[in-house]
């Protein structure tokens, strides 16, 4: 019987080890949970990044009104040039009333793969820049910020 009691105890002593780091980890656990919850917090971690892609964002959308508004500005002054233009077209030749042609094949091509590119080259830098954003803190700053570690 006295082998088993000291069995026993040592059971019971392992298991209160395994409890008492099982509490460490539920503990830093919910920290964790608290700090990740907590607004302020985030805020101060992630703000200038958050405040720097909604400048983007606000300069980005600043800059498409004003060329939305530019655009609208020229396309009525092209537009009564190309009157005048089609007036005077059809006063001295009745015959050449029609409008140009279409662009021709290869330089539509041309365009849309250009657009293609382009499109293609914003987003990747859109999603670059949301992962940056998004992006855990580094290694080095996980290590000094680490809870104490468990011992095995």
């Amino acid at each position: 019987m006295k082998g088993l009691n000291g069995q026993r105890e040592e059971f019971e002593r392992k298991a209160d080890e395994l409890r008492d780091r099982l509490l460490h980890t539920i503990e830093a656990i919910d920290r964790r949970r608290h700090a990740l919850l907590d607004v302020k917090t985030q805020v101060r971690r992630h703000g200038p990044g958050v405040a720097a892609g909604g400048l983007v964002l606000a300069i980005l959308g600043g800059a498409a009104v004003i060329a939305l508004v530019r655009g609208a500005r020229a396309r009525d002054e092209r537009l009564r040039g190309e009157r005048v233009r089609a007036l005077v077209r059809s006063w001295q030749h009745p015959d050449w009333v029609a409008a140009r042609g279409k662009p021709s094949v290869p330089r539509e091509i041309g365009r849309k793969i250009l657009v293609g590119a382009l499109s293609f080259a914003a987003m990747q830098l859109i999603r670059r820049g949301i992962r940056l954003t998004l992006a855990p803190p580094r290694r080095e700053a996980l290590v000094r910020r680490r809870a104490p570690e468990l011992q095995a």
